[in-house]
């Protein structure tokens, strides 16, 4: 039965992965695909850790995951942040004032 709930949970996070791919294709600007890339592909790795948690059932597991998730938690705002601010800089479009 585990196994059932595990591959369920895997093929949700492989579809909001997939619907964050598609998003960073539409999105038009670059704000836009950073807040996909940021918030969907964090739920995408959140869900793919609880299936691999629940697979194996192991402390080990769970510690390494915990850490992956921190980390990504953490450091994704501000590299995105870092991302935004270069590209402000050095004036990529749309990311000025001014209207497109």
């Amino acid at each position: 039965m585990i196994d059932i709930i595990v591959g369920i949970i895997l093929l949700i996070s492989s579809l909001v992965v997939l619907i964050a791919s598609i998003g960073i294709w539409r999105f038009k600007n670059l704000y836009a695909r950073m807040h996909v890339v940021t918030k969907v592909s964090s739920l995408g790795l959140l869900l793919l850790l609880i299936g691999v948690n629940l697979l194996f059932r192991d402390w080990f597991v769970l510690l390494e995951s915990a850490i992956v998730f921190g980390v990504l938690v953490f450091l994704s705002p501000v590299a995105a942040h870092v991302i935004a601010r270069a590209a402000r800089s050095i004036g990529t479009p749309g990311t000025t004032d001014e209207a497109e």
